[in-house]
């Protein structure tokens, strides 16, 4: 049930800051003068929401392998097992404790949701990342009850895990790369990558609920649960990749190491502009600023990432990156200074974005090392969204700087991804 805690970037500094001053906080007054006109909330952009009320996504991750309905089915099944021994209603004459029942019918709630979310998943990834967070969550929630019904402790379940880790660990020293074409072996070996990096992480949840033993077991049964389903997905994605090889398919390791490492030494020898200045908060150095971190943050060598495919992977989000910030650059330097003064300034930054986003996905000879980018990009059309769907009453030009740049910078990077990806193409050719 923990969540990463999120890193005080820019960007979600930013995004704060954004979607305070959207929702009528004061916190951004400085950025407009007393008289500064507004504009009505109604007339911005129309975005289109879901039953949370949260925006919709324009693209969403992909993986060049299908997943099997019957893998995907045995997930369920195993979230429904766990979700079985609960009891119904769930209220406080089974877990006095408010707060602590709380956490166990959240994790419960969001297991179902979890599931329906998978039905609704528009590619076979993120089916398998939600049945994966429904089996998280269904385990918190049945072993919080399970200290109840049946005096569970957390030993027996760190020792699952770190048995579970052992497991995940002996499957990756003996991992190979096969591959035909090193990019489409690229695309799924990076997500094997990523699943037994986190399947093969030994440091445990990190408990701390003021002593309560209830919720001590139900974190540790979840993390018990998602070595499992990390080495689960590691195994069915490496096996459905095999299966759609040819017989004599050999190692594409090598190859996407050396164009990895090349493409991080051209990363390591470019010259990044400096960050602005506190005193630089006009729209064309916010936007600068935003496109910088595409350019500079991410992996320096492959030795930091989850492995040579998703260093190449990463290699090419940051080659984008940087075509992204020579894109703003030019027009920054043309005179564009993103300025918004009416609601049909903001629809056109809006629709730019989107219309670059879906002129560029499918295109070229690596439409899957393009989308890779892409849905970075739609990321940020998303985050600007949503800070859009916040919006009340009259909102200022300038309170609207932070959704406009995501869809400025969200554009620079959709145009940038198919030369980013012939790079990398070019890269691999050469390895």
């Amino acid at each position: 049930m923990t969540d990463p805690a999120a890193g005080q970037t820019r960007r979600g500094f930013l995004a704060v800051v954004g979607a305070s001053a959207l929702a009528g906080c004061g916190a951004v007054e400085r950025f407009a003068d007393g008289d500064e006109p507004t504009i009505r909330s109604h007339e911005l952009p129309d975005v289109d929401t879901g039953d949370d009320e949260r925006p919709h996504h324009l693209l969403f991750p992909a993986v060049p392998v299908p997943i099997e309905d019957a893998y995907l089915g045995a997930g369920r099944d195993r979230t429904t097992e766990l979700l079985s021994g609960l009891p119904t209603p769930l209220g406080p004459d089974e877990i006095p404790n408010g707060h602590i029942r709380e956490h166990v019918l959240d994790a419960a709630d969001h297991a179902t949701e979890d599931i329906d979310d998978a039905r609704r998943a528009e590619t076979g990834l993120m089916a398998l990342r939600a049945i994966r967070e429904s089996r998280q969550n269904a385990r918190y929630a049945a072993e919080g009850w399970r200290f109840v019904s049946e005096g569970r402790r957390a030993a027996p379940l760190r020792e699952e895990y770190r048995n579970a880790v052992a497991e995940a660990r002996s499957f990756d020293s003996e991992y190979t790369y096969l591959g035909d074409d090193p990019v489409r072996a690229a695309l799924v070996h990076a997500r094997i990558e990523t699943a037994l990096r986190r399947a093969t992480d030994d440091e445990g949840p990190s408990v701390n609920h003021d002593g309560s033993a209830l919720l001590t077991v139900a974190e540790w049964g979840e993390a018990a649960e998602s070595a499992h389903v990390y080495l689960d997905d590691a195994r069915h994605l490496d096996a459905q990749f095999r299966a759609s090889l040819p017989a004599d398919a050999g190692t594409v390791e090598a190859r996407l190491r050396g164009a990895a490492e090349a493409l991080l030494a051209d990363l390591r020898s470019r010259a990044v502009p400096p960050e602005p200045t506190s005193g630089d908060w006009e729209a064309p150095e916010r936007v600068r600023w935003e496109v910088r971190d595409e350019a500079v943050d991410g992996t320096t060598r492959v030795s930091e990432a989850a492995g040579p495919a998703s260093a190449l992977l990463d290699a090419t989000g940051r080659l984008a990156g940087f075509g992204a910030l020579e894109r703003v650059r030019q027009r920054i330097e043309e005179g564009e200074q993103f300025r918004v003064e009416s609601a049909a300034d903001v629809r056109r930054f809006r629709q730019t974005a989107v219309d670059a986003l879906q002129s560029t996905l499918g295109t070229g000879p690596t439409p899957g090392l393009v989308r890779t980018v892409l849905t970075n990009a739609a990321d940020r059309v998303w985050s600007a969204d949503w800070e859009l769907s916040r919006a009340q009453g009259d909102v200022r030009p300038a309170q609207l700087a932070d959704p406009v740049s995501e869809y400025v910078v969200a554009t620079a990077l959709a145009r940038a991804a198919p030369d980013a990806a012939e790079r990398t193409v070019d890269a691999l050719e050469s390895a």
